[in-house]
């Protein structure tokens, strides 16, 4: 059994407690750290994001010991692995300190805000046997795993083009605000987007260029992205991603691909299934087993522990790349010039 600790009791914090509860069998989360008192007791119902329920979020803690200090689990041998869900400006401390203690640490995205915490976090992963990850979550979640496989079989033939978006209200869910301060947060661009550039990274590879149109707030950053990776000529990539809506639009994410012999389409919010629009006229829509890349994700660290193995489907220096490239778009939206990436 490995025994869990979780470090950040938000949203993010109650995501993953749940999907915890789906591995019973071979992982339990048995302490939970967070300043807030209410949230260590399994009252969440602050803790909200842009995914879930919003009724009743209340947990059974009976079996989960709270704490108040992360370092308390650090210091707990009793504790095999540390999952980081705190705010992202406490990454790179919290992973570098649990790698050093021993534990495994599977750490919420984005991995940091600068690339030289980023590096931090890396160097500290080498100097152990203990494996590391990235929570990149859309790698898993299921819509853009079958993405992955048409791509990578070209069953309906080359990719020709990509439409990522990624869309919302401005946060006003975390506390202190935090997230809304890009020196803490990274901002949108890190935040929200992070997951669609991460994603591209995993389904192209780098790019050869990135140049993006958009709208920089003075006050939070890059709020508005509409990016366009550059690969090869007549094939455009463009991930959209903007928080600046009113606070009653709802979250979105979708996917729009065309391949040379059918379309793939997908929006969250519609709450309809993806669908393959058959160049011959026709559609197709795929059942997938697990609903949730929460699930997913957590499930395949926890084979990496077990198996005493590297995680080789979302690596630290993928992580990294996703934060380097994402700063690059902020880059190019600050200067209104291409960044090339060559």
């Amino acid at each position: 059994m490995i025994r869990v600790g979780i470090i950040g009791a938000g949203f993010m914090g109650r995501m993953h407690f749940d999907a915890y509860q789906k591995h019973s069998a071979r992982a339990q989360v048995v302490t939970l750290c967070d300043k807030e008192a209410a949230r260590r007791i399994g009252d969440w119902r602050d803790a909200i994001g842009n995914l879930g329920d919003y009724g009743s979020i209340r947990r059974d803690f009976s079996s989960v010991k709270p704490s108040a200090d992360y370092h308390e689990l650090l210091n707990n041998p009793a504790i095999d692995l540390i999952d980081i869900c705190a705010p992202t400006f406490l990454h790179r401390e919290i992973a570098v300190a649990a790698l050093a203690a021993g534990k495994h640490v599977l750490c919420e995205k984005p991995m940091a805000a600068t690339l030289v915490e980023c590096d931090a976090m890396i160097a500290a992963a080498e100097k152990t046997d203990r494996t590391f990850m990235i929570a990149q979550c859309t790698r898993f979640w299921p819509e853009y795993v079958f993405l992955k496989q048409l791509v990578e079989t070209e069953k309906y033939g080359r990719l020709e083009s990509l439409h990522l978006r990624r869309q919302a209200a401005r946060p006003g869910y975390t506390l202190n605000n935090w997230i809304n301060n890009p020196e803490l947060s990274g901002g949108m661009i890190l935040d929200l987007h992070i997951h669609d550039v991460d994603y591209a990274l995993f389904l192209l590879g780098k790019p050869k260029a990135i140049e993006v149109s958009g709208v920089y707030n003075p006050q939070f950053g890059a709020d508005r992205v509409y990016a366009f990776w550059h690969y090869d000529k007549n094939r455009p990539i463009v991930l959209e991603g903007f928080w600046d809506m009113p606070p009653d639009y709802p979250f979105n994410a979708g996917i729009s691909a065309k391949f040379e012999h059918a379309a793939v389409h997908w929006d969250m919010a519609s709450q309809k299934p993806l669908t393959v629009y058959l160049a011959g006229g026709g559609t197709e829509t795929p059942e997938f087993p697990v609903a949730d890349g929460y699930i997913a994700e957590i499930g395949y660290f926890l084979d990496c522990v077990e198996q005493n193995k590297k995680p080789t489907h979302s690596t630290p220096q993928e992580s990294r790349m996703a934060v380097a490239l994402a700063l690059a778009e902020g880059e190019s939206l600050r200067t209104g010039k291409p960044v090339d990436l060559v």
